[in-house]
């Protein structure tokens, strides 16, 4: 056995042929103890490879198409088998795809209509199983269902058939265009074999120990503390991960994160929610925030309809919101400033949620910081300042007379930015005379299905508050969350319109978006959709955060990706 650190044994029978040097190191071996058949590091047994991933929150699930939590995917990617994904400079890469179809190389029809996926061949399963492209159609026939709890808007309802001539290909044609090709089926790829009904997919063992394709494995989930995970064997990069095994511990205090990887006790944290030079200094040389212009978004999402009446739809209206004037009065009274200077430094004040990407719009804020004329438009509305200085109705269009404008806002737990905007918020409130409490409720909750009666899709809210993105290829989440058929409804559960939001127009501009693949034509109308957003406030987009993840100076391979989740690239991260 050849061993680094110690010479090779030969057998008895071949003493006499070694040379001097190798029988003096033979002897002085058998002074010490006869060697160990381990390998040595160092004059100590190497064990495996791991490093320790800080989460704030336990994600519900590993299964992505479940989740519209982040908290999913920055785990779930260490296990997903996806077909492509956007890389680092925002370009989509193949993973498990032989290579991405285009028009140029025959895989995309001149008309947009027929995609031609073709696999690597040999894939595996975690368990050993052949990954084919009946997986490939498996996974639009489970996600697409009804009944199947799926919440990511990509577009499976556009897809016609799909066809599998062979184990290698898989031909989607589609009833109308999709722009989002590439990125159907960017948050994974499901065993069909290893999984279960389409209709029963949110029960699926497989969503919390599921059969891989990615680069691990799950092999222990203690509830609240951790999620463990070991190398997939059968992963399809030969010699990766490089890391043995990976631990994501679940730390909600972002103090106690700090302070681990100031120990060198972790080596990879979500954003900590400090500016990198103050961060840099806390972790003393043990590690580095390491950033990226950020797509995550701070928005308000006003509900226009009337919570608690058991109707999800717009009608009526919100007592209090589904009047203009008050969501231009809120909006009137919130000091951008202040709040990216010294309330969440390092972010960069947005009006609009096209913040970024080719769709960028240059949106101005149409109602800036102003409280006087916050009040001018509460007075006008019929919210009157009452003795303690809260607002009362007072021939306000949809509230009794006497009702406190008392708005909630509900956002998550375990965040700390998201924490001290609300705060802020309050008391910027009450300086016009809006009484504002906060409500934060774990992920599962504030981020759950409407079969699990999350107040954000039964419409029971008066203002979310929680920071959103759009990918690469927007067009899908655009409608999923703009267009009026888009609110959910026990018939819609996976509706993304959670304002209750119904403007013609704006459907127009959605749909006209979505029927051309010129750029230009596409940015114009979200553009115009922004304007729209921006006057009417279904929505209130505050800032974007700077993109970034606090990583050890011992771990090298680790790229920041503005598009894709905190474990995008594991399989190339090494401990050194």
């Amino acid at each position: 056995m050849n061993q680094t650190g110690a010479p090779f044994i030969a057998h008895r029978r071949a003493l006499a042929l070694l040379t001097l040097t190798v029988l003096l190191a033979t002897l002085l071996l058998a002074a010490c103890g006869a060697p160990s058949s381990e390998p040595q590091t160092s004059g100590e047994t190497a064990g495996p490879s791991q490093i320790i991933v800080i989460i704030p929150e336990e994600p519900a699930s590993l299964n992505q198409y479940h989740a519209v939590a982040a908290i999913v995917r920055q785990v779930a990617d260490a296990v997903s088998a996806p077909l492509a994904v956007p890389d680092e400079n925002g370009e989509f890469i193949p993973v498990l795809a032989a290579e991405l179809p285009t028009v140029e190389n025959g895989g995309v029809s001149p008309d947009y209509l027929t995609v031609t996926w073709k696999l690597r061949p040999g894939l595996r399963w975690s368990d050993g199983e052949p990954l084919t492209s009946d997986d490939i159609k498996f996974t639009w026939e489970a996600v697409s269902h009804p009944e199947s709890g799926n919440v990511l808007a990509l577009g499976f309802e556009k897809i016609a058939s799909i066809e599998t001539p062979d184990e290698l290909t898989a031909v989607i044609t589609y009833k109308e265009l999709n722009q989002a090709y590439l990125q159907q089926f960017m948050y994974g790829i499901l065993p069909r074999h290893a999984t279960g009904a389409p209709a029963e997919m949110l029960q699926w063992a497989w969503n919390r120990n599921p059969v891989s394709a990615g680069p691990y494995v799950v092999t222990q989930w203690n509830s609240g503390e951790s999620i463990v995970m070991e190398r997939n064997p059968y992963y399809y990069l030969e010699g990766q991960p490089y890391i043995d095994r990976v631990i994501f511990t679940i730390v909600p205090d972002p103090g106690a994160q700090i302070a681990m990887m100031a120990k060198g006790e972790a080596h990879v944290h979500l954003w900590p929610g400090e500016v990198k030079e103050i961060y840099d200094a806390q972790v003393a040389g043990q590690a580095a925030l390491q950033e990226v212009p950020g797509q995550w978004n701070m928005t308000l999402f006003f509900n226009l309809s009337r919570p608690f009446d058991g109707d999800p739809g717009p009608e009526p209206p919100h007592p209090i919101l589904g009047d203009l004037r008050v969501r231009q009065a809120i909006a009137h009274a919130i000091d951008y400033d202040l709040i990216v200077t010294a309330v969440n430094p390092g972010t960069f004040p947005t009006a609009t949620p096209f913040a970024y990407g080719w769709y960028k719009c240059d949106q101005e804020r149409k109602y800036p910081y102003d409280p006087e004329r916050a009040r001018a438009l509460l007075e006008e509305a019929g919210w009157v300042e009452g003795p303690d200085g809260i607002r009362v109705a007072q021939g306000a269009p949809y509230a009794e007379d006497g009702t406190r404008l008392r708005v909630q806002l509900n956002g998550y737990t375990n965040f700390q930015p998201l924490v001290k905007l609300e705060e802020a918020l309050v008391e910027m409130f009450r300086v016009v005379g809006i009484e504002a409490t906060i409500q934060n409720d774990d992920f599962s909750i504030i981020f759950g299905s409407y079969e699990d009666g999350a107040p954000r899709q039964l419409g029971n809210f008066d203002i979310l508050v929680y920071d959103t993105s759009l990918p690469i290829e927007p067009q899908a989440a655009i409608e999923n969350t703009y267009l009026s058929t888009a609110i959910p409804t026990a018939e819609n559960p996976a509706g993304n319109n959670a304002s209750r939001w119904v403007n013609p127009r704006a459907d127009e501009l959605i749909r006209a978006a979505g029927a051309t693949v010129d750029l230009e034509a596409r940015r114009a109308a979200y553009c115009e959709l922004s304007e729209l957003i921006a006057t009417e406030l279904p929505r209130l987009n505050l800032y974007l955060f700077t993109e970034g993840y606090g990583a050890s100076n011992r771990l090298s391979g680790y790229k920041v990706n503005m598009w894709g989740s905190l474990t995008w690239d594991i399989q190339n991260w090494k401990l050194e």
